[in-house]
């Protein structure tokens, strides 16, 4: 297991380089170190560098994370998870950029291997179009060294993982298409076979594993496999081979000509990289492409000789074609260029197309209204050479003959001005070389997801090229002359080619106004080289600002500013009411005014949100039109709105809201009231990025207090419904702006706050020292309640670190804390964790003891999550003491009281816990999918340590139905994982379970050395284990013979499980025991064979 074979993809590493691998489990490094991601950090890296170097859009990466199921505030998911991958990216952080529409996550050149891989196929295709195939097969062969397994397996199913599995076949095929044309012989016909029938209706290998048979003399049998594809083809989708495949089988049926000793072709005759002709060495004549039904169209009008650079969007254009992309979008906002550069472009390409050029303007965002399907199908249709008296009638029918005219031709279709998706999709083609290149304001995105378009998008020109243009209508001289004049031109036009030309035809036809003193106007006048630019929203706002708010209300108008007193993207309007101190009606009313006029935009959820400029404008209407004292008030209202309802929302999900009390809300604050913990989540999830903009406010600006009581108030919300990243980053504020104020409780709240979010993301040294120094300051503030908290904590960390009998004693401290503060709820927390300090100690009698202790209180502490862990670790300890059926009972009703409160962290444990008591009682199947489904939600919550364990699991059941290489994969996954968290208990479970492992592949030394390895991990902090080491211990003697050893070794587990109460693992050693030796004391053949029966390694 550990002796593998370097990868092929292997450079050499510099300081701080970022490598990436995709074409399998995702690997990111810097300088050569992994970088240590958790399964959603390493979906986003994934999701990223699918497009390496290159903004991904927002919403095209919320699609690519979650699929058709993006959780709700799915945005500051995405923001925080950006977050934390940058801070796993350590000196690289920079690698990941804010990018508009998007992020883009940097590579450096050659250390991607998908982009070696495309590179590869893309000259492999190029060595076979001029005939040189040993190049070719080559360059296919490193290509395909590089593929390490499915690409993408931490993202759900999408385009890219088609498109590269597609790119995957297409390179295999390449390869054995290149072995055929060097008249290779062996091996080919067995690959083409398998290769053909794991494509059992793709031509192109059918049509290599002919010719590889014809080759080889065995023509009926190519003429079979001709016959057996044309009646798949016909009985499944109803058509006919292609003319290409039937060329080669009438190509079978000449005579076959000697073989040349040399089979390489001459350089002097190269041949392209098709499947037209039946033999290696054949001189028969390629048939003719089908022809068009009239001359090849040639559609492309001319390009403006103001066309100015777009290099990069060109760029972009050519890699998504050689990257096999049949559908491209141009996309972006009004007056940015798209139908300049997509018809530039089109130029470029056109001589790629032989078989013509379509253009058409689809009028999407015209005045009249977009141009309706029924009128476009017929124009595409005449333009192919259909006569208009054989266009059919129905759009159905239109839609389908276009499809048809295009399955053997290869056209560039150019649609420009598109409305959306709806009105592009039935304009495509079937399955053909086509390409369609589409333009459109609109961002398309149901094309992208759905039908995998490539979007390059195309924005504001750089500031160079901006100047250029500018140049070219204004005239060299008259920029050269006022430099900063011509390029604040550019800046005020927003570097948009539209908006610069239109400045630029007014400076023309003004030769005596100075570049200078036109600027002055344009700024005076506010931008009216932006007002020119018509149709998008985003370039009229600026100038219109005053006279838009100046027709308010005036109810109207103190709302609206009000929105200005914290910062943000949108607010809710009983928020609104309370910034503004009105009632929720006056604020309603007054927002839909100024909806009316565009200053905000009514959401889907209710909340209205705003441009940036729109933000800002209404901060300075604060600024300039209320007192600071007023400006104060609104702050504070809003801030205690936002407080009081979380404090509220906390408590209606029946989790743990601030220890500390809160003060009473300003008047006129009206925080919201929740019937249930439904309506509660809703609030939470719909107002989140609100309350974080709240919150960093008043931490950066004051007042500070809210802003720490709102940290300690969703501590535990965060704790089990949002990232962690921005868990740490919001407690992290809230930390300095208490220490700033001096306030010594508020600075212990956080610290409790801090310390969890550090346990969660399983960074326990961090943990351990957030708690340690908590608890030093609750007790110099004399806060009992604060004390007996960081001592909890200070256990579970230590626990966790391997030192099980330390934790004891902690929390038996916190224990003592909790009951003089008659704190029930958090006896019982200490209670059970006490039980599992004596589990990891290997007393599941003390444990149980302990839990049975803390149950009562827990179901009536009105803490579902204490109440839901509690059972968690009662079944624990029954499945320890082999007593499965209750077992199953108590973590049926842990995972009863999980679902109903939405404690998805817990969920994951709990079905952890449910799947090792299956497989302990020897039901692999199920125990399967309870670790399947375990795994799902413990990546989703990122708790590593529950991952580790499902990992293992699963390895154990596929090492039990005989798939021992999935088995190592799950183990080598699990291991990295332990490697990084330092957990004692899951560290020592990847050594027992690849003890197994060995053991099972015939290797008992490998096992013994596993089991060494785990024995002092395991005795130090997971003393429940030594029992099953000790049994694989003596089975692995007794694979290698050693009867006597074997045997002390399983007396002393069975004495070991004896002394714990194990019953079921005693009856397990007994039994082995009894194979051990036979009646006359001999080792018998089977002892040490397989693993005891139901015995995983847990």
């Amino acid at each position: 297991m550990d002796g593998r074979a370097p990868s092929p993809y292997h450079l050499a590493v510099s300081p701080d380089v970022l490598s990436a691998r995709l074409l399998g489990p995702l690997e990111v490094t810097v300088g050569g170190r992994p970088v240590r991601l958790t399964g959603r950090q390493r979906a986003l890296c994934a999701a990223l560098l699918i497009d390496a170097n290159h903004p991904v859009p927002v919403e095209q990466l919320v699609h690519r994370l979650w699929d058709a199921r993006p959780p709700s505030a799915a945005g500051a998911r995405l923001r925080s998870l950006v977050t934390e991958v940058r801070r796993a990216l350590g000196a690289r952080a920079d690698a990941l950029e804010t990018r508009s529409p998007g992020y883009l996550l940097r590579v450096a050149p050659g250390r991607s291997d998908l982009a070696a891989f495309e590179s590869l196929v893309a000259e492999g295709s190029r060595d076979a179009g001029r005939g040189d195939w040993p190049a070719a097969e080559e360059r296919y062969d490193r290509a395909l060294a590089l593929w390490r397994g499915d690409p993408l397996p931490d993202l759900p199913a999408v385009p890219e993982r088609r498109r590269l599995l597609e790119l995957h076949t297409t390179a295999v095929e390449g390869r054995w298409e290149a072995a055929v044309e060097r008249g290779e012989r062996g091996a080919v016909v067995a690959e083409l076979t398998r290769l053909a029938g794991e494509h059992p209706l793709r031509e192109r290998p059918h049509a290599l594993l002919m010719r590889a048979l014809h080759a080889e003399g065995r023509t009926a049998e190519a003429l079979e496999v001709y016959a057996a594809l044309r009646r798949r083809l016909v009985d499944e989708l109803a058509v006919e081979p292609s003319a290409e495949l039937a060329a080669v089988q009438r190509g079978l049926l000449l005579p076959r000509p000697v073989a040349p000793s040399a089979p390489t072709p001459p350089a002097s005759a190269p041949r392209a990289p098709t499947f037209l002709s039946s033999a290696p060495s054949s001189t028969a004549p390629e048939p003719p492409a089908a022809r068009s039904l009239a001359e090849v169209p040639r559609q492309l009008p001319g390009v403006t000789p103001l066309f100015t650079g777009r290099d990069e969007e060109f760029r972009r254009l050519d890699a998504a074609l050689a990257h096999g992309g049949r559908l491209i979008a141009v996309t972006g906002p009004a007056g940015a260029g798209k139908t300049a550069v997509a018809l530039a472009w089109a130029g470029r390409v056109a001589d790629r197309f032989p078989d013509g050029q379509l253009c058409l303007d689809l009028r999407g965002f015209d005045r009249s209204g977009p141009m309706p399907v029924a009128e476009a199908l017929p124009v595409l249709l005449q333009g192919l050479g259909c006569p208009a008296a054989r266009v059919p009638v129905t759009v159905e029918a239109q839609a389908a003959l276009l499809r048809t005219l295009l399955a053997d031709r290869r056209v560039l279709l150019v649609l420009d001005d598109a409305a959306d998706a709806a009105q592009i999709r039935p304009l495509l083609p079937g399955p053909s070389r086509s390409v369609v290149l589409v333009t459109s304001r609109d961002r398309l995105s149901g094309l992208v997801t759905a039908d995998g378009a490539r979007r390059v998008v195309c924005e504001a020109l750089p500031p160079a090229d901006a100047l250029a243009l500018l140049g070219r209508t204004v005239g060299a001289d008259r920029v050269a002359a006022e430099p900063e004049a011509t390029a604040r031109l550019a800046r005020l036009c927003d570097h948009l080619p539209l908006a610069l030309c239109v400045a630029a035809s007014q400076l023309g036809e003004r030769p005596a106004t100075r570049v200078a003193d036109y600027v002055e106007e344009l700024a005076e006048r506010g931008r009216l080289a932006r007002l020119a630019v018509e149709g998008d929203a985003q370039l009229v706002v600026s100038a219109a600002l005053d006279l838009t708010y100046a027709k308010l209300s005036d109810p109207a108008r103190l709302v609206f500013r009000s929105l200005g007193a914290v910062g943000g993207t949108g607010r809710s309007a009983p928020a609104a009411a309370a910034g503004a101190g009105v009632e929720r009606s006056v604020a309603e009313d007054a927002l839909r005014g100024a909806v009316r006029v565009h200053l905000v935009t009514e959401a889907a959820d209710g909340r209205f949100t705003w441009h940036d400029l729109v933000h800002e404008f209404a901060a300075q209407r604060l600024d300039e039109e209320e007192s600071g004292e007023r400006r104060a008030a609104a702050t504070r209202r809003l801030l205690d709105h936002y407080l009081h309802g979380a404090q509220r929302a906390a408590l209606a999900c029946r989790l743990q809201s601030s220890r500390l009390p809160l003060d009473a809300p300003a008047p006129g604050a009206r925080p919201p009231e929740f019937a249930d913990r439904t309506e509660a989540l809703a609030w939470i999830h719909r107002e989140w990025e609100d309350l974080t903009a709240a919150l960093t406010h008043a931490a950066e600006h004051g007042p500070g207090r809210p802003a720490w009581q709102l940290v300690v108030s969703l501590s535990d919300v965060m704790a089990h419904q949002l990232p962690l990243a921005e868990w740490l980053r919001l407690a992290g504020l809230a930390l300095r702006a208490a220490d700033r104020a001096g306030d010594r409780l508020g600075g212990v709240a956080v610290r409790l706050s801090l310390a969890l979010a550090h346990w969660r993301a399983t960074d326990l040294p961090a943990a351990l020292a957030e708690y340690g120094l908590a608890r030093e300051l609750a007790r110099e503030a004399e806060w009992s309640e604060g004390e007996g908290v960081a001592l909890q904590g200070m256990g579970v960390a230590t626990k966790q670190l391997g030192r099980p009998r330390e934790a004891l004693g902690y929390y038996r401290q916190a224990l003592a804390r909790f009951r003089e503060a008659g704190l029930d709820a958090d006896v019982a927390a200490a209670l059970s964790n006490i039980g599992s300090a004596h589990l990891a100690l290997g007393e599941p009698r003390l444990a149980g003891e302990a839990l049975d202790a803390a149950l009562p209180l827990a179901r009536g502490g009105g803490k579902p999550h204490f109440h839901a862990m509690v059972l968690v670790n009662q079944g624990l300890v029954r499945l320890r003491l082999g007593r499965h059926a209750e077992a199953l009972d108590v973590l049926d009703e842990a995972l009863r009281a999980a679902t109903e409160a939405d404690l998805e962290y817990v969920r994951a444990v709990a079905s952890e816990t449910l799947a090792m008591v299956h497989a302990d009682a020897g039901d692999h199947a199920r125990a399967r999918r309870a670790f399947t489904e375990a795994l799902a939600l413990a990546v989703a919550v990122e708790n590593d340590n529950c991952r580790t364990a499902c990992l293992v699991g699963l390895a154990e059941t596929a090492r039990v139905a005989g798939r021992l290489e999935e088995a190592g994969r799950r183990l080598d996954e699990a291991r990295a994982i332990a490697a990084r968290t330092g957990e004692a208990t899951e560290s020592t479970m990847v050594l027992l379970g690849e003890a197994e492992l060995f053991l099972a592949s015939g290797d008992a030394v490998g096992a013994l050395s596993r089991v060494e390895e785990a024995e002092p991990v395991a005795a130090e902090g997971a003393r429940f284990a030594l029992t099953r080491l000790r049994l694989l211990r003596a089975r692995a003697l007794a694979r290698q013979g050693a009867a006597a050893p074997a045997e002390e070794a399983a007396r002393d587990a069975l004495r070991l499980a004896e002394r714990s109460g194990e019953r079921a693992v005693a009856a397990r050693v007994s039994r082995f025991l009894g194979e051990l030796t036979g009646r006359d004391g001999r080792l018998t053949p089977s002892a040490g064979a397989t693993g005891p029966a139901g015995s995983p390694p847990r």
